[in-house]
């Protein structure tokens, strides 16, 4: 079993998501979309596996510097957990700053996070999924000063698993006291804003010090307008991972001179040259015209999409939990059809027919993992059953859509 904090906390994010989902009732507001929430929580599902393939470079990255370059090794008493904890937080107030202020690194391990303009805790599991291909770098100091990795894994996890419940519209400010020192849904609502006053700024994990002390704290003044300023548009969370990539891409190449091009991977997100008409600064939001993405299917392929997707979100948790017992091609043939499956079903909720007979095929391919998985006899009457009491409903859905 993944001892990994974040990956154990799996249950406790979705009870406090279906807390939320009580509150959206009680109060009868208008928290959750179905087709955002399966985004973002898709978005996650990537990230956690792609997670399982990064995660095996960069916790080897780590422990090569603790084990050949660090100037210490500090041992795992009381006051070495809250010195690491201090620094873990310095550490991703560094690095998350940074994917703010770097194009490169904000389109491709941060922007996803942001995509959503919606705020409710499903947003706190959007995440990118190649985040953790760059984040390493910025905490290898800590294994240069002499922090193993166990220690570094488990604070850090703690440091993530803090963030969640300050993605919520249902608590609003705290006592002056906890706000001046922590984050909280108020200084996170305030970063996820798209109101250029609220842009790059409350970049803090767990401490509001940081911003503070480093000059990007904003406090939360008019409610925010969630999202990017260029809207993804998009259920699809692997085209959400590409497309701010394939953007980033397509200005380098209509950017003349090389320095240049290499300043619009590394300056600020806007930044283009005079002769292409210089920054490009953030606009206004006119909430006027202001419309959100929303675009869905009729009820009957929602159904079934909701059905499939509680399906391979119960297959990614087992999947999770369980992958130190896969060799490397498995868990990558794994990965490959988890990942497929979250993009057929972002594409279905964007309505579009025409990928319907892939559908079949992944229904198909999901009949092979099971025999595969489970072995045996049954495993085949398991299978079969399930190609054809799902083939009927996704026939019944694309007829009464």
């Amino acid at each position: 079993m993944d001892l990994n904090p974040v990956i154990l906390s799996i249950p406790l994010y979705f009870l406090l998501i279906g807390f939320e989902l009580v509150y959206q009732l009680i109060k009868k507001a208008k928290i959750y979309r179905t087709n955002d929430a399966i985004s973002n929580i898709s978005c996650g599902i990537s990230s956690q596996v792609t997670n399982a393939i990064w995660g095996v470079i960069s916790v080897g990255m780590y422990q090569y510097v603790y084990t050949y370059w660090s100037i210490s090794q500090i041992p795992n008493t009381w006051w070495s957990y809250l010195v690491l904890f201090l620094l873990v937080d310095l550490c991703y107030y560094w690095f998350h700053r940074a994917s703010h202020e770097i194009n490169f690194l904000w389109n491709t391990a941060h922007v996803v996070h942001h995509q959503s303009e919606d705020y409710n805790l499903s947003v706190a599991l959007r995440q990118s999924s190649f985040g953790g291909a760059f984040s390493m770098v910025f905490y290898l100091p800590l294994a240069l000063i002499g922090f193993n990795a166990y220690a570094f894994l488990a604070v850090k996890g703690i440091n993530l698993i803090y963030q969640f419940w300050i993605h919520t519209e249902a608590i609003e400010k705290l006592p002056k006291w906890f706000e001046f020192l922590f984050n909280t849904p108020s200084h996170h609502r305030v970063h996820h804003g798209r109101n250029p006053k609220y842009i790059d700024r409350n970049h803090a994990g767990t401490l509001m010090i940081w911003d503070r002390m480093f000059g990007t704290f904003q406090a939360e003044e008019e409610k925010p307008t969630y999202g990017v300023t260029k809207p993804t548009n998009t259920w699809n969370p692997v085209w959400a991972n590409v497309l701010p990539i394939v953007d980033m891409t397509n200005q380098v190449k209509v950017t003349p001179g090389f320095w240049n091009k290499l300043k619009v991977l590394f300056y600020k997100p806007g930044w283009q040259p005079a002769e292409l008409g210089g920054y490009q600064v953030a606009p206004e939001v006119d909430k006027e015209t202001y419309r959100k993405y929303d675009v869905h299917p009729h009820m009957p392929m929602i159904r079934y999409v909701f059905v499939q997707f509680v399906l391979v979100l119960t297959f990614t948790a087992l999947f999770l939990f369980t992958q130190a017992n896969y060799d490397f091609n498995t868990k990558l043939a794994l990965v490959g059809y988890i990942m497929w499956s979250i993009a057929q079903l972002g594409i279905l909720m964007e309505n579009r027919r025409k990928w319907i007979p892939s559908e079949y095929l992944r229904l198909v391919a999901s009949a092979v993992i099971i025999v595969f998985l489970i072995g045996g006899t049954s495993s085949f009457l398991i299978a079969g059953g399930f190609v054809l009491l799902f083939g009927i409903w996704l026939n019944s859905a694309q007829r009464l859509s």
